[in-house]
């Protein structure tokens, strides 16, 4: 199933109803998230085969209540930013979706935001320009201003990517702000732009 096909499965209950039962048949096991409990009587059940993660109800026939998925950046943007030095850990990025039916956002609150430090002690994050919900965008603007408070944690701009790339530290929002802005109108609009936001975290020293 591709990334952008997700959302519009997932809000039709018929088929999520049958994509859950598929992946709980084939690929789907416990996990537990550090740092968060989950709220009974859901469960929190991984892909076996990929980094894919979802909340499922208790119904009879279950469902899935929360989704987030870890994709890789197209080859091209791969090979472009190993030549970065900051990007020293294999970079992803993150595709959430989250039921909006009364009592399930109440339960997920804060989910996504602890599987995103989560998953920042083992990769790069990269966002990158493009179609982008408003609940997206609010999102990353909340991680990327978390980032900023942090001394462990940097964001960086890398322009002209598929070319010749050119990173710069951003260190702080203010100054952040206007790429931001470049970023959303570039998703609005459908503009194309091959830069990249990279949130990187610093490894522990031995």
């Amino acid at each position: 199933m591709h990334n952008s096909q997700i959302t519009v499965f997932l809000n039709e209950e018929e088929e999520n109803k049958k994509l859950t039962q598929s992946f709980l048949s084939y690929v789907g096991q416990p996990f537990e998230l550090p740092g968060f409990v989950v709220p009974p009587p859901f469960r929190l059940v991984r892909s076996v085969y990929c980094n894919e993660y979802r909340i499922i109800s208790d119904d009879p026939i279950p469902k899935t209540l929360f989704f987030i998925r870890l994709f890789e950046l197209s080859r091209p943007y791969q090979d472009a930013i190993r030549k970065i030095p900051i990007a020293s850990k294999n970079t992803t990025q993150c595709l959430v979706w989250s039921s909006m039916v009364p009592g399930h956002e109440d339960a997920f609150h804060y989910l996504a935001t602890k599987f995103f430090e989560y998953f920042l002690t083992k990769f790069n994050i990269a966002i990158s320009p493009g179609e982008m919900t408003i609940c997206g965008a609010h999102f990353w603007e909340g991680r990327l201003l978390w980032s900023f408070t942090r001394n462990d944690t940097h964001v960086h701009r890398i322009d002209d990517v598929l070319e010749t790339p050119v990173c710069s530290e951003i260190t702080n929002w203010i100054d952040f702000q206007p790429h931001w802005s470049e970023f959303l109108w570039a998703s609005v609009d459908r503009i194309s732009n091959s830069s990249l936001i990279l949130i990187t975290q610093d490894r522990p020293k031995d």
